[in-house]
């Protein structure tokens, strides 16, 4: 089976997509290596880089992506002779003539279209139900994404495969890693932008920190797009040298400001997994997230769920992780057994089987 690999998220910055692809890229290619699967063969419209066991595919690239998509992909496809191709990024080209898998990660820009740039706002929601229609499969990490692709894009039940994300082995491993930043915080992971709801999430912790004199909160992310509120909330003087914005950070360090945090806080409105709640609970750490989308379905008994436009429900909940002890072994130990559940390894086996059925038809 000739297996072509849309590897354009890798090449910026990885976020949410991005890492997705890298990791099971990463376990696509180590089974390559043990005679276990043919080569993946990685399209990019820039050059990345991939790890033994994958190829690069070097021609047919073009700078912007939606063009490169459209007229350079099914090219590509054609020269290598590919049995079946997996785009990684919601979007394929709109005319292929070969089979194809494609992965939705969440349906946030049909139900949260404030929360996302103009662009995208007038590409996608084009473009994405004629690609999931028109693909053999549809690869959702959640039942909760399932569901809202099945309902708002009209496919095939039949058609949706449901294979979940994990934290990488490193984030649960059992070593002892040195603080970046020094304890305690709350911490933040993501990039800022109004759908992680970041700007409550300050508000909230403003609430709390006169009665939590040594805490801060960390923002590990890179700015997106409409932060301006998190930049208002940023200028409380009741914040002021309590609160950091690290920027983005790489996965070592990312492991350690994990491991070193009073508790992680993702408050977001909408998601359609939540790889960042899973890598939390499997570093140990305490998480409180929203009672929303596929967070209960990932995280419901092993964190701390609320409803995200609760301010005051947030500031309590924090304040309890911060101060309970109780509290903080029990899930602390419900988080660590609740992300053991999930591994990188198992979704590869799954997205295997699927790019076999997609082939087979």
């Amino acid at each position: 089976m000739i297996l072509a690999y849309d590897g354009s998220s890798l090449a910026q910055g990885l976020s949410g997509v991005g890492y997705y692809t890298r990791r099971l890229l990463d376990e696509l290619a180590s089974r390559a290596l043990l005679g276990r699967l043919a080569t993946p063969v990685v399209l990019s419209n820039k050059p990345v880089t991939v790890p033994p066991g994958a190829r690069l595919h070097e021609g047919h690239r073009f700078k912007v992506r939606a063009v490169w998509m459209e007229a350079f992909v099914p090219r590509a496809l054609r020269a290598l002779g590919a049995d079946v191709a997996h785009f990684t990024n919601y979007t394929a080209p709109l005319s292929l003539d070969r089979p194809y898998v494609v992965s939705i990660h969440d349906m946030s820009l049909a139900l949260l279209p404030e929360c996302s740039t103009w662009k995208m706002r007038l590409i996608v929601p084009r473009v994405l139900p004629r690609v999931a229609r028109r693909a053999r499969l549809v690869l959702v990490p959640s039942i909760a994404t399932r569901d809202d692709v099945v309902r708002l894009l009209r496919v095939d039940p039949g058609r949706v495969r449901v294979i979940p994300y994990a934290a990488p082995r490193a984030f649960a491993a059992d070593r002892e890693v040195s603080p970046q930043w020094g304890p305690p915080y709350f911490l933040f992971v993501g990039n800022i932008e109004p759908r992680k709801n970041l700007a409550r999430a300050l508000r909230a912790f403003a609430r709390i920190a006169p009665s939590l004199p040594g805490q801060r909160f960390l923002i590990a992310g890179q700015p997106g797009w409409k932060y301006d509120d998190v930049l208002k909330e940023l200028r409380r003087p009741e914040l002021q040298g309590r609160v950091e914005v690290r920027g983005y950070v790489d996965e070592d360090e990312l492991v350690s400001l994990y491991r070193h945090a009073t508790a992680f806080v993702y408050p977001s409105l909408y998601e359609g997994f939540g790889l960042p709640v899973i890598e939390a609970m499997a570093c140990g750490t305490l998480v409180l997230a929203s009672r929303v989308s596929a967070l209960p379905e990932l995280a419901e008994g092993a964190a701390v769920l609320v409803d995200p436009g609760d301010e005051e429900a947030l500031a309590d909940a924090m304040h309890a992780l911060a101060t309970d002890e109780a509290l903080r072994a029990r899930l602390r130990a419900a988080g660590r057994a609740r992300a053991a559940q999930y591994s990188w390894e198992a979704t590869a086996d799954r997205t295997i089987e699927a790019y076999d059925e997609a082939r087979r038809g």
